[in-house]
């Protein structure tokens, strides 16, 4: 009996230490550092392969390679490194005016970074809407009724005219190239469409993971 107490007591003892042992590390330990978010090499290498005024060139997700890519969740962007932001959303911006879409992600030309382009078809005219730059984009909420949008993209080409479910208007937050955080809401459901497809690609998902049956 007298051996089981001192057995019990030690652990009790370890137990207490081991708790005051964790709240010391607690208190003085300092928290993990940040991300570091500057580009990589092989990121420059990409952005600076050419000049800015040039294409980039768009994955393809039926190669499996580039669907990798494709497949990986995005990192937020380095506001200090101002030249090689500038080279990639300009480079980003030719690449989707000379391809004809209404959007494109940084991923869909290799660069797992939270940046888009997107078409604004809510603002200008008829026959002239606006491009919009977006850093760290992310939709905050979904509007309870969805549509079925006939839905394309840059990186699969040849799978065209399929639906897929979207929300007729988003919430979303992003930041603009100067750094100020803005949110918006997004009524009109064309452009609430491309947002969402977008923001999707930074989360590694393309419009075909969103087909109805």
């Amino acid at each position: 009996m007298k051996h089981k107490l001192i057995i019990y007591l030690f652990i009790f003892i370890s137990v207490i230490a081991y708790s005051q042992c964790k709240k010391h590390e607690q208190t003085t330990t300092p928290p993990s550092s940040v991300e570091d978010l500057a580009f990589t090499d092989a990121e420059k290498a990409i952005v600076f392969s050419n000049a800015k005024d040039t294409t980039l060139r768009i994955l393809n997700y039926y190669i499996y390679a580039d669907s990798l890519i494709l497949r990986k969740q995005s990192r937020n962007i380095d506001f200090k490194d101002t030249t090689t932001l500038f080279y990639l959303t300009n480079r980003m911006f030719v690449s989707v005016i000379q391809s004809g879409g209404v959007g494109i992600a940084a991923p869909q030309l290799g660069i797992n970074r939270n940046i888009i382009w997107v078409q604004r078809y809510d603002k200008g005219t008829l026959s002239s809407h606006p491009w919009e730059l977006y850093m760290n984009p992310k939709i905050t909420r979904y509007s309870d009724t969805t549509k079925l949008r006939s839905d394309g993209c840059l990186s699969l080409p040849g799978t065209n005219g399929l639906s897929s479910w979207r929300a007729i208007w988003v919430n979303v937050e992003y930041d603009l190239p100067n750094g100020t955080h803005k949110a918006e809401h997004i009524s009109q459901e064309y452009t609430a469409h491309i947002f969402q497809h977008e923001i999707d690609h930074l989360r590694g998902i393309v419009f075909i993971d969103r087909l109805t049956q």
